[in-house]
């Protein structure tokens, strides 16, 4: 190879160095790590400097062929080891934010859904984590206990529960653990939280003047996930409504990591997970709704979902139904996303989610 192909092949490699420490540059969380990156295209771009003023140096000096693969090799190097490097660290970071997501305190109230009649409340889980929230009674003596999303707090069900309380159901929203002003220090995207929604139901129990009150779940997402596994071992639980959520985390990594972080699933899924793992001290395989949602059987179960949904596809909820015991239900939202379920469904979402716990929960 000439002199002049090797130089335009080294030029390439550090156009490419340059896209990448760019894209990486884009979305690195901190300052110290924007100003490696920075300092390392610097380097990359003195190689390039260097190679064209050799390039124009004498005949007798200008760089042979072998000398500027050695630039290209040592160029290649540079860019593994600082791609590499930061892209660990990025994903560490990323798996960080998931298992630690910032917390925020709910700013709409009930009153801003018609719920008047309601006090703030606090409860602890089995394990021993305390969780605040708010809770209204039932006028009809079932009550709904609401399960938010990941990184979300006890107002994002608020709608739901505005729903279900007009129709004369108690309501009980909280903060999950390591959300809004709940205690705990980890988010385990359904696996600890478990013992939030049994902690829930205990609260419940000791409320109510029945001695075999009817208690319902309703999640959505990571909320989802949660009640459905809680259902599955709780058998208190009479009815579960799940809203856009995954059959397990194993199987969505990949696509949600892109919507929640911006990442590719390759090469940073793996990386994600390992570092979800050592942090969270779980292990990814353990959150498998979809492999309990059977047990809820006899008891019923409505799964709800929008079919423009990018976090979490459609497909999920096709994969949890055909997994399902009866009796259950399927409520796709056409014109729906990931949130925003009562909104995208209006009337008809009112329909089906009071029909359903009318039929499942108030009947015999």
């Amino acid at each position: 190879m000439s002199s002049q192909n090797s130089l335009l092949l080294l030029s390439v490699m550090l156009t490419l160095a340059t896209g990448l420490g760019l894209w990486l540059e884009s979305r690195l969380p901190s300052t110290l790590l924007r100003a490696g990156t920075v300092i390392m295209g610097l380097l990359a771009s003195g190689v390039v400097a260097y190679a064209f003023w050799k390039r124009q140096a004498s005949e007798s000096t200008r760089l042979s062929a072998g000398s500027i693969w050695k630039l290209a090799l040592f160029g290649g190097v540079m860019l593994l080891l600082t791609s590499g490097g930061v892209g660990t660290r990025l994903a560490y970071q990323r798996a960080y934010d998931i298992v630690h997501p910032a917390r925020n305190t709910a700013t709409r109230m009930p009153e801003s859904v018609g719920i008047t009649n309601y006090r703030t409340v606090s409860f602890v889980a089995p394990d021993g984590v305390r969780l605040r929230g708010w809770y209204a009674p039932p006028g009809n003596g079932a009550v709904i206990i609401l399960v938010h999303g990941l990184g979300a707090n006890r107002a994002q069900l608020l709608d739901d529960a505005g729903i279900l309380y007009a129709h004369g159901y108690g309501v009980l929203l909280y903060d999950s653990r390591n959300c809004g002003e709940s205690e705990g220090t980890l988010t385990t995207l359904g696996l600890q939280e478990v013992n939030d929604v049994e902690g829930a139901v205990a609260f419940i129990l000791a409320e109510s003047e029945e001695e075999k009150p009817r208690i319902g779940l309703l999640g959505h997402s990571m909320g989802g996930a949660t009640v459905l596994m809680a259902g599955a071992r709780n058998e208190r639980v009479r009815a579960v409504i799940a809203q856009s959520t995954y059959t397990s985390l194993e199987e969505n990594i990949g696509s949600s990591l892109q919507q929640l972080t911006g990442l590719p699933p390759f090469p940073f899924a793996p990386l994600v997970v390992f570092f979800g793992e050592q942090q969270s001290r779980m292990e990814i395989g353990q959150v498998k709704p979809v492999e309990v949602i059977g047990e809820l059987s006899p008891r019923a179960v409505l799964l709800v979902h929008g079919a423009l949904d990018e976090l979490v596809a459609v497909s999920n909820v096709h994969a949890l139904y055909a997994a399902a015991g009866e009796p259950r239900e399927l409520y796709v939202i056409a014109n729906a996303g990931h949130g925003g379920l009562p909104q995208a469904g209006a009337e008809e979402y009112e329909r089906r989610v009071v029909g359903f716990l009318e039929q499942n929960l108030l009947g015999p």
